[in-house]
């Protein structure tokens, strides 16, 4: 059922970041790479919250800290997206360098699955029980 939530979170992470960068490609010539540093962000920023609050649902971790990890998590899958984004667009048919959203779709289901592991084991990691830390345990003596 996460997966599933993860997954469909996802869905509305890519409408954001494939609308936003193809908005930009047909408005601008800023061209179908450099969109995505203003898609990118957007995206994230919405599947952070709602992977929170939804998925994941909130955990003892800080939301500026999880946040930090969800960045490092989806950073490391963006950096997977790229390539395979960058891959299709190259490789693919010509059409590909206009229409952004079918190299983006492959380039989101291929990082996927690395996103969703960071994000549930350590962007969303519940917190060790604090006997188990030391910090926990020095207070529980005093």
């Amino acid at each position: 059922m996460r997966i599933a939530k993860f997954a469909a979170v996802g869905g509305i992470g890519f409408l954001i970041d494939a609308g936003i960068a193809q908005a930009l490609v047909a408005a601008t010539e800023i061209g179908p790479y450099l969109t995505r540093i203003i898609s990118f962000p957007a995206a994230l920023t919405v599947t952070w919250y709602l992977n929170r609050v939804w998925t994941f649902s909130a955990t003892g971790v800080g939301r500026g800290r999880q946040y930090g990890r969800y960045v490092a998590v989806q950073v490391l899958g963006n950096g997977v997206n790229l390539a395979v984004y960058a891959l299709a667009i190259r490789l693919g048919p010509d059409w590909f360098a206009t229409y952004v959203i079918a190299p983006l779709a492959i380039a989101s289901g291929v990082a996927m699955v690395a996103n969703y592991l960071g994000a549930r084991h350590w962007a969303y990691a519940k917190p060790a029980p604090c006997s188990a830390t030391r910090a926990c345990r020095r207070h529980s003596v005093e």
